[in-house]
């Protein structure tokens, strides 16, 4: 056997989160854009917090 010939496949999987958040009543005087800029750019940061969270409803991990 040829060592040119063989092939090894390497497939890393990688995780993500899925977080289903309430945002607070305030939120509604906010334009949709507006509010997630601002939570992406919080999560962008080195200690982020969620910018006009009221409550977590769910957090889910998949494997892609």
């Amino acid at each position: 056997m040829c060592l040119d010939s063989v092939y090894i496949r390497w497939s890393m999987k990688s995780k993500k989160v899925i977080i289903v958040i309430h945002l607070v009543e305030e939120s509604v005087e906010k334009a949709n854009e507006e509010i997630e800029k601002e939570i992406f750019q919080e999560l962008s940061t080195d200690l982020p917090i969620i910018p006009w969270l009221e409550s977590v409803e769910k957090v889910k991990v998949i494997e892609e």
